[in-house]
């Protein structure tokens, strides 16, 4: 037997035995660079989304989780890339300001439109969250199920849709402007929505 390979097929079954050992939680922050998420590294994603648990757990609107997750963002990203985020706001600011607009307030003008285009999978999630706390599991099962729940159902084609939703109800500057400054934040290649040219 060749022993130079016995080190090779153990880090190989070790690798399958921890990738098979990946909590619901793990298999979805992976699952969010996965989906073009490449200013933050997977352990930077699980901070952010240990910081928002909570709201999801204690049944949180839409709204509540938005104004969470911004929040989380700002107080959960390390200094040197807060101030890229920071530089990106401000550049995004710059772009905006012939229309009057700035980076919260185009979120604000589209997230009643993406809240519709989510609303199902929050059903769905707040659904299976409230069944198992109902059924008296403990707060550690109900994330498990509450992030199996979300990482089904926020998919590519879900982000294509959300997409397609946004583009027609901001203008051209404002697409363009999210266009030149989202690069840092996500690969936004990987989404056909991303070739639309607004006249």
């Amino acid at each position: 037997m060749n022993f130079n390979l016995i080190p090779v097929v153990a880090a190989t079954l070790l690798g399958i035995h921890l990738s098979e050992a990946q909590t619901p939680k793990a298999k979805f922050d992976s699952k969010v660079i996965a989906l073009g998420v490449k200013f933050y590294k997977v352990e930077e994603i699980a901070k952010l989304t240990d910081c928002i648990d909570d709201s999801f757990y204690n049944i949180a609107s839409m709204q509540e989780i938005k104004e969470k997750a911004i929040s989380c963002a700002l107080g959960n990203t390390v200094a040197t890339k807060y101030i890229t985020l920071m530089n990106m706001c401000s550049s995004m600011d710059n772009c905006l300001k012939p229309e009057k607009q700035t980076t919260m307030k185009l979120l604000d003008k589209v997230t009643p439109a993406g809240f519709v285009v989510l609303q199902e999978v929050y059903n769905k999630v707040i659904a299976d969250i409230k069944a198992a706390k109902s059924a008296g599991k403990a707060k550690a099962a109900v994330m498990d199920i509450g992030y199996t729940s979300i990482a089904q159902q926020v998919t590519k084609p879900l982000m294509e849709k959300l997409c397609n939703t946004l583009v027609p109800i901001i203008t051209k500057l404002e697409w363009n402007c999210f266009l030149s400054n989202i690069k840092s934040l996500i690969d936004f290649t990987l989404y056909e929505c991303s070739k639309i040219v607004k006249p």
